[in-house]
């Protein structure tokens, strides 16, 4: 294979297990390229086929003139195959413009041709977002066997490097190294892009907008622990246990034992019960699949049910996952106060945590509100098997997540931030704080660094007097 662009060996296992729609791969390019984007999915065995597209993303200047050496231009059907790349693969044209490089059988394997917005294309499988829907396509090879897949990648990346570097020797450019490895994770920017169209693909996969993949940390990138979740020992604890069934399943089996399926988090807003959530698939090294409530409802019939579907096909494609239902009480309320696309969620529920299809190395946390809200019939054993309660948090429960937010921010700051709080200090903080959730000890403590901020300060310490000022304030805004 050339050298510039090159596959995780992770991918092809992902790919033959069934991979949801996503951005597997991207380089910038000198002009008048702009940047190299691959996008790979795969549907879930066993009769499984793959599609991988690239795009060669032209700078609005030099688009069209970088397009008309390889005949994919103003008049694709003056259309002709480049010396460079027929020398080098079997091909044929295209009908309507662009043209199939074909496999040892001489089938058609991939297609070079334009996309819908005058971009170059190298694909196989449907892509209706990428290419115009009436024009020719290469057929998506199996995913079913790793070996297969291996070829497949092998071959889509020699004739992608082969793409480049016929685009820029024809404008006599120097041949770029794109130094691309495609990786097997999804792209967060470019799912937010196109949320709306990607639900749309004719794929039985789950489209990768409906959850959030990113590692098991909030925005500043720093892993959640249950070390940094103060104020909910008992939650804790409970959560603790449960990290066995992913951690450890055999010790599990070796008792006949069946894991615990599913956790029900219920408390007041602001308690940590997300935080819990990230920091089990932390500390049990799972994936976090975060699904809220706006992710799943739809207008459409049917829409809904079949986004929760996607989520537990996707779960079970990224085990061992936490697949973490937020705001559970919106999307499988009692039934009999509810309308019908609520029964068939609720089904869609049900079948999933305890139907014919094992969730073996997934936990399935869901948090709550209102728990008298919930459809009895997700609370009975087998499936969600623990009720946790996430309460807020007494005087000492307060303290501790003041401690964890403090440390926290001296963490990212790299240096001390606060003065040491003696036990009267911590008293009059700890009153001024009566009442509050983590959530708002979390606030308190941004409150205070950013009077700081605002007040132009470089260096020193906070005090004590201005975490309780800024408590108090948070108290009266109430």
């Amino acid at each position: 294979m050339p050298p510039g662009i090159a596959w995780d060996p992770r991918l092809a296992d992902r790919l033959a297990g069934g991979l949801p729609l996503g951005l597997i791969g991207r380089a910038p390019l000198p002009p008048p390229l702009s940047r190299l984007l691959v996008f790979g999915r795969s549907d879930a065995p066993p009769d499984a086929r793959m599609a991988l597209a690239a795009l060669l993303v032209p700078t609005g200047s030099g688009g069209t003139a970088l397009l008309s050496p390889l005949g994919l231009g103003r008049h694709p059907g003056a259309t002709r195959i480049p010396e460079e790349l027929a020398a080098r693969f079997p091909t044929r044209r295209a009908r309507g413009g662009g043209f199939f490089v074909l496999d040892p059988a001489g089938r058609d394997a991939f297609l070079v041709a334009p996309g819908v917005m005058r971009h170059v294309t190298v694909t196989c499988g449907l892509w209706p977002l990428l290419r115009p829907l009436a024009a020719p396509r290469a057929p998506g090879p199996p995913a079913a066997d790793r070996a297969g897949v291996a070829e497949a990648l092998d071959r889509f990346c020699e004739l992608l490097q082969a793409v480049v570097g016929a685009m820029y020797l024809a404008q006599d450019l120097p041949v770029p190294s794109p130094a691309l490895t495609l990786q097997p994770a999804a792209a967060g920017g470019l799912r937010r892009l196109t949320r709306s169209t990607l639900a749309r693909l004719p794929t039985g996969r789950g489209p990768g907008e409906l959850f959030d993949p990113a590692a098991n940390a909030p925005a500043d990138g720093e892993p959640i622990r249950f070390a940094d979740v103060g104020g909910q020992d008992a939650a804790r604890a409970e959560l603790e246990t449960i990290c066995l069934a992913l951690r450890q399943p055999d010790v599990f089996r070796a008792w006949g034992a069946r894991p615990p399926r599913g956790v029900l988090l219920h408390g007041p807003p602001g308690t940590g019960k997300t935080l819990l959530a990230r920091a089990l698939a932390h500390e049990a090294g799972a994936r976090f699949l975060h699904v809220r409530a706006t992710d799943v409802v739809s207008k459409w019939y049917g829409e809904a049910e079949r986004r929760v579907q996607q989520a537990f096909d996707r779960a079970r494609a990224e085990a061992p996952a936490v697949l973490f239902f937020d705001e559970v009480d919106a999307l499988a309320r009692d039934r009999d106060q509810a309308h019908e696309a609520t029964h068939r969620m609720v089904s869609t529920f049900l079948e999933n945590l305890d139907g014919l299809r094992e969730l073996e190395g997934v936990i399935v946390l869901a948090a709550t509100n209102r728990p008298a809200a919930v459809d009895d019939a997700l609370l009975r054993p087998g499936r969600f098997d623990r009720l946790v309660e996430v309460p807020m948090p007494g005087r000492d429960g307060r303290r501790a997540i003041f401690a964890v937010h403090l440390r926290r921010a001296e963490r990212r700051a790299g240096r001390r931030l606060f003065e040491e709080l003696d036990e009267d200090a911590w008293g009059r903080l700890l009153d001024a704080s009566d009442g509050f959730s983590g959530a708002d000890v979390a606030e308190t403590v941004r409150r205070a660094l950013e009077a700081r901020v605002r007040s132009g300060a470089t260096g020193g310490q906070v005090e004590a007097a201005e975490l309780t000022a800024a408590a108090g304030g948070l108290t009266r805004s109430f």
